[in-house]
């Protein structure tokens, strides 16, 4: 009886443990069994596994993390991986947002509409990049050119000019979201992978192959990575009003931008409780002195011109919306410990370096510097940074040329590193200057040059032969100068400048890769040519004055304070206070010069040598076209010399113990993990392939000379044994002898 008990106690206990387990387990599949096609972290399987729940949520477009070039104001490659393993969405539940951004909705409902008048193109500002064109976290004079090379830009500063207009905007802005990127986010694997690259350059002292590496990432990355975007709407309306009517009525500013306003609301037809009241005779002289409106709609419905009210068009913003303001940081601020644990610390530090120095060389390439006040007679209309010259007269300047030396430091094979960097002064035809001339240094660097290798063979006795490979390398040594005039100089002496160009940027003077017609070229530095003439007659109207060069390294004389500059139309400067006195003062101390152009004079970026920026000087406003030059992009030198892989040139990074390693240690770092060496060093001791094979043929000759010398001694002896019973049968009988005849040895 008690077991029966027992059995029934149990069986209860069982069965409502199958009750409870079964009222369990739908909760349990709603967690964690949703099937979908799409694999964890995609988007799409958000958006599938919400459709379940009855539930419309759209990918948010408008997020941070993306790269921006800040001088065209134009997005770049990816920079910050997104991933929506979590699913977020926005605070409203109505977007889908990637795990590392995080949104703050805007819940004001004021539509924003102001009207400004932009009296300067030099004073115009973004619509949609404000902020970050702003805060570009660079130094004032590379923050100034932030946004100048957009079209945005281009657009309002060439109708500006031409049209000698003033600019009235109006805008309406409707903004709803303000996506923000979260701290140390994950960098995406194509950003990273152009990361390592570099630290695998300067890891392995190839300065110069991550200096260009650095730029390639600059050009496919742009500058800054977005760390902020405003998500929003806006309707905006440009007029180009004649400067003369804004001048007239400078008192009735209030009154010409209420003009504008009615003109705006007028455009889109929206309702009069949005209007602005402006009298009749204003609006007329408003329109009569209009040469030109532009209309942009940015985001939200698409625009219909009639009946569509301010109501109608704020509804439909969030149907649409895109960027109408960004925020960002320098793309080196992306460098750090945190982002890549992978690098040791001072390879980041590094690292940080190249990055920086690339977006600022891009900053620095693209900065035109002139006089940028409209109506001086020294405005520049493509420069793009006000240097202070517009009041400032030149001095018509001379110089006696150019040469360059070289000298080889190592050994080469078949290549000279020096061939082509040896140029003489064709004023001269050596490596000097012209009398009334004097030599000021604009470079001395090293460009690395090539590995060769030749591989001997000797031959010990007759079987053996031994082979090793002999290494050369050789570096160019080259400096570069140029000659200043120290004294009055004959008419027409010296040369005229034709411009610069490389093999990457154009020479300002033609457009092109070449000099204008009658100039001839001069190669000076690595990568650089300079166009000059001596044929005043024909060559004058495509010249440009010239003040002389500077660089990292090197001053200019022309523009030591008192001292006056010795022109070819000139007489002889005082002896207290002329360049000749200056110069003799200074003997060869060329880093005492200051780094600047004289008054009048411009510096523009002719190249980056070798890490070292080399600058030179012409006349303010001498280079402006006609047209806005384009933006030059990187990379800004050639492409190094690819280097022979070998295992000296492998960096390995261990992830156990978190460092980098590379030559023998990377060696063996590899043997551990299975993976064989490719190649073997030339210092190995192990035997060459060809040694090996040499060995193996003589082995092989050895041991069949061997056997033949065995077959040939038993036969011998075999003949000798057989002599005592041999009988001769007459004198021609050859009963018992041996053949002489030697068997054949096949040897395989």
């Amino acid at each position: 009886m008690y077991k029966l008990v027992k059995s029934l106690t149990l069986i209860a206990v069982l069965t409502n443990s199958l009750v409870i387990s079964s009222q369990e387990q739908p909760h349990e599949s709603n967690l964690g069994a949703f099937q979908s096609d799409w694999p964890v972290g995609d988007p799409r399987r958000c958006q599938e596994q919400s459709r379940l729940s009855k539930l419309d949520v759209k990918r948010f477009e408008v997020i941070p993390g993306v790269g921006w070039d800040n001088l065209r104001n134009v997005e770049a490659g990816l920079v910050i991986s997104y991933n929506f393993t979590q699913c977020k969405v926005t605070d409203d539940g109505n977007f889908l947002i990637p795990d590392n951004v995080f949104t703050v909705p805007i819940k004001s409902s004021r539509v924003e509409r102001f009207a400004e008048l932009i009296d300067s193109w030099h004073n115009t500002s973004s619509i949609t990049s404000n902020t970050v064109n702003i805060e570009a976290g660079l130094s004032l004079t590379k923050f100034s050119i932030s946004g100048k090379f957009s079209y945005e830009h281009d657009e309002m500063k060439s109708k500006m000019i031409e049209d000698k207009a003033v600019t009235v905007r109006v805008q309406m802005r409707y903004n709803r979201y303000e996506a923000k990127l979260q701290p140390d986010p994950v960098l995406s694997p194509q950003f990273k992978k152009r990361l390592l690259s570099i630290a695998a350059r300067l890891e392995l002292n190839q300065t110069e192959q991550a200096r260009y590496e650095g730029q390639l990432l600059v050009r496919d990355f742009g500058t800054h990575v977005l760390t902020s975007v405003t998500a929003g709407a806006g309707l905006v309306k440009d007029d180009y009003l004649q400067t003369k009517f804004v001048l007239d009525n400078a008192e009735e500013k209030s009154s010409i931008l209420a003009a504008a306003s009615a003109s705006f609301l007028n455009i889109f037809h929206f309702s009069a409780s949005y209007g602005h009241t402006t009298d009749n005779k204003m609006s007329n002289s408003y329109n009569k002195s209009l040469t030109h409106s532009i209309v942009k709609t940015l985001g939200g419905p698409l625009y219909r011109a009639e009946n569509m009210t301010l109501d109608d068009w704020t509804k439909g913003v969030d149907k649409n919306l895109v960027p109408m303001d960004r925020t960002g940081d320098p793309l080196y601020f992306l460098v750090t410990p945190q982002t890549l644990p992978e690098l040791p610390i001072n390879t980041v530090n590094e690292l940080e370096k190249i990055v920086r120095e690339s977006i600022e060389l891009y900053y620095e390439m693209n900065t035109i510097r002139g006089c940028t006040k409209l109506g001086s007679p020294n405005f520049s209309f493509s420069a793009n940074f006000d240097d202070g010259s517009c009041t400032a007269r030149p001095t018509n300047l001379t110089f006696g040329g150019t040469y360059q030396t070289c000298s080889v430091s190592g050994s080469y094979l078949t290549k000279n590193p020096c061939d082509g960097l040896d140029q003489v002064n064709p004023k001269t035809g050596t490596y000097s200057c012209p009398p009334s001339y004097k030599q000021v240094l604009i470079q001395s660097a090293v460009k690395t040059g090539s590995t060769e290798y030749q591989t001997r063979c000797h031959s010990y006795w007759i079987f053996w032969r031994r082979c090793h490979t002999d290494e050369y390398h050789a570096d160019a040594v080259y400096s570069t100068f140029w000659c200043a005039a120290t004294g009055p100089v004959q008419q027409n002496s010296g040369y005229l400048f034709g411009g610069l160009f490389t093999s990457n940027q154009d020479n300002p003077v033609t457009g092109t890769t070449g000099c204008p017609p009658t100039f001839y070229p001069r190669r000076i530095l690595f990568d650089t040519t300079i166009c000059i003439s001596d044929d005043f007659e024909e060559s004058s109207p495509m010249s440009v004055p010239f003040g002389g060069f500077f660089s990292c390294k090197s001053g200019n004389p022309l523009a030591a304070d008192g001292v006056s500059p010795v022109g070819s139309q000139q007489k002889a400067a005082g002896a207290e206070n002329s360049l000749k006195a200056f110069m003799a003062q200074q003997k060869d101390d060329s880093q005492s010069y200051p780094m600047r152009c004289s008054e009048g004079y411009s510096q523009h970026l002719a190249t980056v040598d070798v890490g070292c920026s080399i600058n030179y000087c012409v006349k303010t406003g001498a280079l402006s076209g006609p047209n806005l030059p384009p933006v030059k992009r990187p990379p800004f030198m050639p492409k190094p010399a690819a280097l022979l892989d070998d295992e000296n040139n492998l960096v390995i990074f261990n992830i156990e113990t978190q460092t980098w390693m590379k030559n023998d240690q990377a060696l063996q770092f590899q043997a551990l993990h299975g993976t064989a060496s490719q190649k073997n060093s030339a210092n190995d001791d192990s035997l060459s392939p060809g040694a090996a094979a040499g060995i193996s043929v003589a082995a092989t000759l050895a041991c069949v000379a061997v056997t033949t010398f065995l077959v040939m001694f038993i036969r011998k002896r075999r003949a000798q044994r057989s002599s005592a019973y041999r009988r001769l049968v007459g004198g021609e009988s050859s009963y018992g002898t041996i053949s002489t005849e030697p068997d054949s040895v096949d040897v395989q």
